[in-house]
């Protein structure tokens, strides 16, 4: 929430990636756009985050899309943000969450923000053609196998060496967390700016 005595402009929903938590997620981005006047919201997804049950274990993306839209709603019917805009945020594996809860009900946000949203997987990772037989074979016998990629995905995601050792195992294109600071400061000019525009023109 912003400081006490700041006028809330709007709510923003936040929809994390597979390597984040709610709680790295307060420390850092919400803060940042609570402390422009923002109401910040996030969920962990189940199997994500500090949420119980097996880590990355999803029997059904729609699950955890029909989660945040059961948590959300509940949120913009609370009385400090009732009536006013209603953003959605999606960073990596959470912005195709955030994408299919706009194409499902458009009219239930006055704005997206996607951050390195996951549209789909780049070809940089994807196994080869054979292995990924292989794979989508054993996950019908081994549902519940965890299966990593070889390449350190923090690699490829943070630029800074020092901000790649700081954040979650596992965490990927985190422009907003693992870049150098000056490179953060702007994205987040960004989004307020953008945020502030929808807030005044809703």
């Amino acid at each position: 929430m912003p400081e006490p005595g700041v006028r809330i402009k709007g709510s923003v929903c936040f929809c994390y990636g597979s390597g984040d938590t709610c709680t790295f997620f307060f420390e850092g981005i919400a803060s940042q756009i609570a402390s422009s006047g923002y109401a910040v919201y996030a969920v962990d997804h189940p199997g994500f985050g500090l949420s119980e049950g097996l880590h990355g274990y999803i029997q059904n993306f729609d699950d955890l899309v029909d989660n945040a839209y059961e948590i959300f709603a509940k949120i913009e019917g609370r009385p400090e943000v009732r009536g006013l805009p209603s953003i959605i945020l999606g960073q990596s594996m959470g912005g195709a969450v955030t994408l299919k809860l706009h194409l499902e009900d458009p009219s239930e946000w006055d704005g997206v923000i996607l951050v390195a949203s996951m549209c789909r997987i780049s070809d940089e990772v994807r196994p080869p053609a054979p292995v990924l037989k292989v794979l989508t074979c054993m996950a019908k016998f081994l549902p519940k196998a965890k299966l990593m990629p070889e390449s350190d995905l923090a690699e490829l995601a943070f630029r800074d060496p020092a901000k790649r050792k700081m954040l979650y195992e596992g965490g990927f294109h985190s422009i907003l967390e693992g870049e150098p600071d000056d490179r953060i400061f702007a994205v987040f000019d960004d989004i307020i700016t953008w945020l502030d525009s929808r807030s005044s023109s809703a």
